[in-house]
């Protein structure tokens, strides 16, 4: 069953509905993922476990938020036709499953439409325009030290998921959000899918779910590196554009008997004159030649290191064509690969 499946059902039939104003309901102390304080005269949200789902439903100026506790959905309707400000413990990840929404942060108004992604700084002022929005609003507020493990995960990773992460990090300190649009074409199943089985997860609130939900925000972060757009600084961009470049790289010489452009744009999501101008940016070379040069320096290596025939070698590293493998060889480096083998390799 799909989230907007379930939740709609949730909404038809909660376990328990709560109807009022913000200040009342919050002064009942309900449990629903966090708790309502005053803190240095504002509304502050304090987490009451590591992840908390909730559900806002934005429609004809009117407000219904749907909380989960352990897996028991919560209905609260709220009679407000204006919200008060907050700010929390947590991060925010909000995924716009529907509509538009109009946030006031800090002061900035930010529109947000369906499919969009952001995460909300801890420490941001903010609060939802009831009057300017018609959406349906999934809300994942995660507890910052769950966060950082998830995104700093010791799992290998390539150069671009390593700057993504930190970069996100980073950013989520130092600015009051950070927000993600989908790219055009981007496979958006695969980012609803990651959404969906955190949600699932923690709406089941079932042994081992922390640890299933870190694994998916994992996935999401390397969803977001490949099928979302964020707006970088020129710093941070060129930073990108070099951390993406050494993984496209990384990526060519580990496949380079079988690379082609089309599966280098299915596995980042650009198309293939983006490929092109950023190798050639980066090595002087187009796609055909860089990839060419990866393979000539794998076939010397693999003559300095191995015993492997010279034909073996031209089939390891993607060449059937014995003529033009000599031709490409002997262009780079001024000899055959047999004269390279025997030692006449300075070059």
């Amino acid at each position: 069953m799909q989230i907007q499946d379930q939740i709609t059902d949730y909404y038809v039939r909660p376990e328990r509905c709560m109807r009022g104003y913000y200040l009342q309901i919050v002064a009942t102390k309900p449990d629903i993922g966090f708790r309502s304080i005053q803190k240095n005269g504002k509304d502050f949200h304090q987490l009451t476990r590591e992840i908390a789902l909730s559900v806002n439903k934005i429609h004809n100026s009117h407000m219904t938020n749907l909380c989960f506790c352990e897996g028991n959905p919560i209905r609260l309707e709220l009679n407000d036709t204006e919200l008060i400000s907050y700010y929390s413990d947590y991060i925010e990840l909000r995924y716009i499953l529907s509509g538009h929404l109009e946030v006031e942060i800090e002061n900035e108004t930010v529109y947000f439409e369906e499919n969009d992604l952001s995460f909300i700084n801890s420490m941001a002022y903010h609060r939802e325009s009831i009057q300017n929005s018609d959406c349906m609003l999934l809300n994942i507020n995660i507890d910052r030290n769950v966060l950082n493990e998830a995104f700093l995960n010791s799992i290998e990773l390539s150069a671009l998921q390593r700057f993504l992460r930190t970069n996100i990090l980073m950013r989520g300190e130092q600015q009051h959000y950070l927000k993600f649009t989908p790219a055009t074409g981007s496979c958006m199943e695969e980012m609803h899918e990651c959404i969906s089985r955190i949600f699932f997860e923690v709406k089941n609130h079932l042994p081992g779910y922390l640890d299933i939900c870190k694994g998916y925000t994992i996935r999401l972060m390397d969803q977001l590196a490949s099928n979302y757009q964020y707006n970088f600084n020129r710093h941070d961009k060129q930073i990108y554009n070099e951390k993406l470049f050494e993984s496209v790289s990384e990526y060519m010489t580990a496949q380079m008997d079988s690379i082609s452009m089309s599966e280098l744009s299915e596995k980042f999501h650009f198309q293939p004159n983006y490929f092109n101008n950023l190798i050639k940016k980066f090595s002087g070379l187009t796609y055909s030649n860089y990839l060419i040069t990866l393979r000539i320096n794998r076939a010397k290596e693999l003559l300095r290191t191995t015993t492997l025939s010279i034909d073996e070698i031209m089939w390891t590293i993607g060449y059937n064509n014995k003529g033009f493998f000599y031709k490409k060889f002997q262009e780079i480096t001024g000899m055959s690969p047999r004269e390279y083998r025997n030692g006449k390799n300075d070059h």
